[in-house]
């Protein structure tokens, strides 16, 4: 990875740039590999493993910390003490991209705060209405929670809780490992309220478990700005409420009651005052299943599945916890973890006739639901009445979860969860069309504590979780016409049962044979598995390229309820036009837009919202990134890099938008992307942009389309985009590019670009729908009209052929060049740089030198007289045709005297001629070189910036014909990247040049 250039540089102002994340975009982590334990060392935000520390080096690392705090008794033979969390100025996706390389990491990947899965209701009821659907006071006529033999404590992983209210405050633990003065109790009531014991206060952990002071629980984001308490006060919030259905203080005479019936509450928070979001709820699971929780309630989740968080939900089941979590309140079927985690147990939200809550998710991983229609509780110092939310129904799965505990001491975590689940009453056929998307049913507290062993329903429950795409025959990962492929399909089973399934895939689509279309394998319980390569689909010769969908039946030796019948989509790359955009019509993203108006003009048009592997086969590829603050996607991954790049080397046809994929995206969120080049570094080039820079705000209101490019003549006073924050500003790379849209008083937005691998690129920082058309010509669709002209013209070269070119010095410079032909020809530019960089040379004619347009050619020359700037000067010519297509000839080299020369000519040429072969090359290229004239001889090598790759010096060569040679690796013996690059030999007399392309 190199050190930012050109605008970018000041970007990297690491402080600015940490605090101003553009999204919320979690918090970066890595796991090491438990074998390289005794090789950790970690000081000063380093592991003491090389391959490592060289990454979070280059990340600029400010701070690498456990992500979980484990109890010092367990630490050294817990796998989680090998989770870190890191801070850089780089996007949490970046670190997870380089950090994902290495040997020593297990995996890196991004955590975000989860959410509480609250909905306020503001109708307070004068008693508990859903108790009665639980059969509660049958349940208590068998037995109440406090009447146990052992005691059970329930946590509460959320916001923290009003621990002082008078309902809850003698049912909250006490951790008497931290009773310092032995008194029996740490917290107790003082006639007033409900207050530490101050003798228990001695800034001392008695108890070992890496907490000092945890006298009731832990708090863990004390204040907005972090720090940890051992005060897990809210004065009033979500945690508050949560815990008075769990453990409200029950037959007290005041108050509201709780299943659970006067079991023991330990508070745990795991947000700041004030915030809906759950910031460190793993590590309160963690804590709480440490110090002993025996049911721990999760009234919150994201959709955002972490291997870590997923780590340390097994730790804490390991240590005899059980883990209820809310289902969601999205009303849909997308998992919500860490309810869709293993060991977890899934609580649904219902009203208390059994029909799903309005808000509730649903699916293949709820397990039961419960019924939440006016629920009494807490609220502050006082109480309220909440209904029909998945955070509310969580606290009553894991109440009751409690009450059986208490009544049942000896029973397993599978059998209490068995318990749960087999006594719950079917809600099928009060809920039509989600049948077994419920789980086993609403709760039923009597049947819970009364049956005699009730099980689950023996049946199995799927999901899709992910199609990993295909295996293709020739490992371009394109799926073509007349090639045989395999899927990849990752599937997760929810429920108690494993068993033996046959797996079947069909399709009505024609234009593929399924070869094996059945395969048997078994069905874990509660976990994931793959079918990999097991089916092979043949694509016939004749298809075209489209979306293939796929049916996945199931059936095995027990029931499978849900999931049984799943789709899948494969991608046939087979010419045509793809049209990609992150969120299907989404505000702010063209590709509706862009696909509408390519099939009205009669291409044949693939769209899509998933980013393929591969983009072979495609005639052209339009891609749609959207707006900061607006729908967006990120080019963030690295095999979204290697399709665009191996597409654009191929001579592919990219069109590109969004304010920030080109100048943020590319800079930051890729590193190391090839060798130590970052993915900027490869893909500016191949897009004709030497820098870009992460703008600011600027609305449209003069978007003029630049002469001699697909968008010459247009203008565009407006936009309806919504979000035009950041806006990408360019440089564009002579000669292959040129700037196609000015934004007056902005600077250059777009860039087009004709490139040495035959590849072409429009890149537009504004979303091409979102323009307000004027009159013809400047209309959203002539813009795209005029971007498909240009991929598709046969030739971007330019009608002109050229027999000479070079520099002589008279009095100045005298710049000469003849042409064979110049058919359609607008006219010349002449650049000049006293160095080899073309991309900074200055323009030296005021107004375009007219070509002849002579079908049998013309001669040229152009007086320079401002030749003092150097003693060697470069010039190249740049031919523009009436199209707008550029050719750029040269360097001509001028050797500029000291004084005015009166000495005879020069002698002849010491270099007769250089051929350079094979070129295009792959490692190597070799020089044939002729010499007249014993000579002196430098040869040096160029990339398009200008910048020296290698050079050699041969002070002395013999009459003759030498043969050299470049084995593709620069001056610090390091492999270069795959361009353009050009090779100077020069003499004291003569320069010759040489282009190469290494592939």
């Amino acid at each position: 990875m190199k050190h930012f250039t050109v605008f970018l540089a000041l970007l990297v102002a690491f402080g600015l740039f940490a605090a101003d994340l553009k999204e919320n975009e979690g918090t970066a982590i890595f796991k090491l590999k438990p074998e390289f334990r005794s090789s950790l060392q970690k000081s000063d935000n380093r592991t003491g493993i090389a391959s490592i520390d060289e990454k979070l080096q280059k990340l600029q690392v400010s701070s690498l910390n456990p992500k979980f705090s484990i109890s010092p008794q367990k630490r050294e033979k817990c796998e989680l003490s090998l989770i870190f969390t890191v801070q850089s100025p780089y996007p949490p996706q970046a670190v997870v991209n380089l950090l994902s390389s290495d040997p020593c990491v297990q995996y890196a990947e991004i955590v975000y705060p989860d959410v509480i899965f609250a909905v306020p209701n503001d109708e307070h009821y004068s008693e508990s209405l859903y108790f009665a659907f639980l059969e509660a006071e049958s349940a208590w006529d068998i037995h109440k929670g406090e009447n146990g033999t052992q005691p059970v404590i329930i946590a509460l992983v959320d916001t923290g809780c009003r621990w002082t209210h008078p309902d809850l405050a003698e049912n909250i633990w006490q951790n008497l490992g931290e009773d310092f003065n032995h008194n029996g109790y740490t917290i107790y009531y003082n006639g007033s309220t409900w207050v530490m014991d101050t003798g228990d206060l001695n800034g001392i952990d008695d108890d070992g478990n890496g907490k000092i002071d945890d006298l009731i629980g832990w708090d863990f984001i004390a204040t907005s700005s972090g720090g940890e308490s051992n005060n897990p006060y809210e004065s009033s919030g979500h945690g508050t409420t949560v815990s008075g259905i769990l453990s409200a203080r029950t037959n007290n005479t005041i108050g509201v009651s709780s299943l659970a019936w006067n079991l023991t509450l330990m508070p745990v928070s795991c947000s700041y005052p004030g915030s809906s979001s759950i910031y460190n709820g793993y590590q309160g699971i963690i804590y709480a299943a440490e110090n002993g929780a025996d049911i721990i309630n999760c009234s919150w989740g994201g959709t955002t599945y972490s291997q870590a968080n997923q780590e340390a939900i097994n730790y804490a089941y390991s240590l005899g916890s059980i883990i209820v979590a809310a289902a969601g309140n999205s009303n849909n079927t997308v998992p919500v973890y860490p309810s869709a985690y293993q060991n977890v147990l899934a609580v649904a939200a219902l009203q208390n006739n059994g029909v799903k809550s309005s808000v509730s998710c649903y699916g293949a991983f709820v397990d039961v639901g419960a019924p939440t229609g006016s629920i009494g509780t807490l609220s502050g110092s006082g109480y309220t009445t909440v209904s029909n939310a998945t955070s509310y129904a969580s606290p009553v799965g894991s109440s009751l979860a409690g009450l059986i505990k208490s009544y049942y001491p000896e029973i397993s975590q599978s059998a209490l969860l068995n318990r749960i689940k087999g006594s719950c009453d079917d809600v099928d056929a009060v809920n039509p069309g989600k049948e077994n998307l419920l789980g086993e049913g609403k709760l039923n507290a009597r049947r819970a504590l009364q049956e005699d062993n009730p099980l689950p329903d023996e049946e199995i429950r799927l999901a899709l979780i992910e199609n990993r795409g295909a295996t293709d025959a020739n490992g371009n990962l394109a799926v073509e016409p007349g090639e045989t492929f395999s899927v990849n399909l990752l599937l997760r089973s929810y429920g108690e049962y494993s068993a033996y399934g046959t797996f079947t895939i069909s399709t009505t689509n024609p234009n593929v044979n399924i070869l094996s279309g059945s395969h048997n394998q078994s069905i874990p319980a509660d976990a994931y598995f793959t079918l990999e390569e097991v089916f092979n689909i043949y694509v016939l010769p004749t298809a075209t390229s489209q979306y293939v969908t796929f049916n996945l039946q199931t059936t095995a030796d027990l029931p499978v309820v849900a999931g049984n019948n799943l789709s899948f989509s494969i991608l046939i790359n087979a010419g045509g036009i793809f049209v990609w955009e992150g969120i299907s019509g989404g505000r702010d993203m063209s590709g509706t837009f862009i696909k509408n108006t390519l099939q009205n003009l009669g291409y044949n048009c693939v769209y899509g919202t998933t980013f393929p592997a591969s983009f072979y086969s495609f005639d052209a590829v339009f891609l749609s990134f959207g707006a900061v603050g607006s729908n967006i996607v990120r080019f963030d991954k690295p095999y979204m890099f290697n399709a665009l790049y191996n597409y654009l080397i191929s001579g592919g046809r990219v069109y590109i938008e969004g304010v920030d994929v080109v100048g943020f995206d590319l800079t930051y969120y890729l590193p190391d992307i090839q060798g130590e080049l970052d993915a900027y570094e490869v893909l500016w080039p191949l897009l004709g942009i030497i820098s870009a820079e992460d703008g600011v705000t600027n609305a449209i209101d003069n978007l003029s389309g630049v002469s001699y490019t697909p968008s010459s003549g247009m203008l565009f006073t407006s936009s309806s985009q919504t979000k035009v924050d950041y806006i990408d500003r360019f440089t564009e790379l002579y000669p292959y590019a040129r700037s196609a849209f000015e934004e007056s008083d902005y600077g250059c937005v777009a860039v087009a670009c004709a490139g040495g691998y035959n590849q072409r690129s429009f890149v537009f920082s504004y979303a091409l729908s979102e323009l307000t058309d004027g009159t013809f010509p400047n209309t959203r669709a002539n813009l795209v009209t005029r971007i498909m002209d240009f991929f598709m013209a046969e030739e971007v070269t330019l009608p002109v052929e050229l027999t000479s070119f070079y520099a002589t010095y008279s009095n100045g410079g005298n710049i000469y060049w003849n042409t064979a032909s110049e058919n359609n020809l607008l006219g010349y530019n002449l650049y000049r740089n006293s160095n080899l960089s073309l991309s900074n040379a200055v323009k030296l004619n005021a107004a375009i030198i007219p070509a002849t347009g002579c079908a049998t050619g013309n001669n040229y020359r152009y007086y320079d007289s401002d030749t003092a700037l150097s003693d060697t000067l470069y010039y190249w010519l740049e031919s523009v045709s009436y199209s707008g297509f550029t050719q750029v000839f040269g360097p001509a080299v001028l050797i500029v005297p000291f004084t005015e020369p009166e000495t005879p000519p020069l002698p002849p040429d010491k270099i007769e001629y250089l051929s350079a072969y094979p070129n295009p090359f792959g490692n190597s290229v070799f020089l044939e070189l002729k010499i007249a004239f014993p000579a002196p001889v430098t040869v040096k090598v160029y990339n398009i910036k200008g910048q020296l790759i290698r050079n050699w010096e041969y002070p002395y060569l013999e009459t003759g014909i030498h043969h050299l040679s470049w084995d593709g690796l620069d001056n610090k013996q390091r492999n270069t990247t795959s361009g353009i690059y050009l090779m100077v030999v020069k003499t004291q007399e003569r320069t010759f040049t040489r282009k190469l392309l290494k592939m």
